[in-house]
Order: C-alpha cells, then sequence, then structure tokens
C-alpha cells in the first residue's frame, strides 16, 4: 500500500471482512476493484462508510 493509506487500509480491511474482493487495481495502483467495480481511495472509502463499516 501506499505509505499514507491507513484510512484506505482500514476500508479495505472493514470491506473483505464484511465479504467484499478488495484489490488494487492492476493498471493504476491509485486505484481498487472492489467486487469488480474500479474505485478511486475516495470512493473506497465512501463505501466502507455507507455500509456502516466505518465511523464518519
Amino acid at each position: 500500500m501506499i505509505k499514507d493509506d491507513a484510512p484506505n487500509r482500514e476500508a479495505v480491511e472493514a470491506l473483505i471482512a464484511a465479504g467484499y474482493m478488495v484489490e488494487r487495481f492492476d493498471e493504476d495502483p491509485t486505484l481498487w476493484r472492489v467486487n469488480g467495480e474500479v474505485m478511486t481511495g475516495a470512493e473506497l472509502l465512501n463505501e466502507a462508510k455507507q455500509m456502516g463499516l466505518m465511523d464518519g
């Protein structure tokens, strides 16, 4: 992960624990693939927050 990626790391861990498949997007390591959908780091955080997996 990128050095200052702590919020994203927390979101990734929460989403994986909830059964999501989460991985870095191969073509651009600043993007994420979540259950097959490509997301930015902000979208990843938003997804975890909307699912009630993170405070915010």
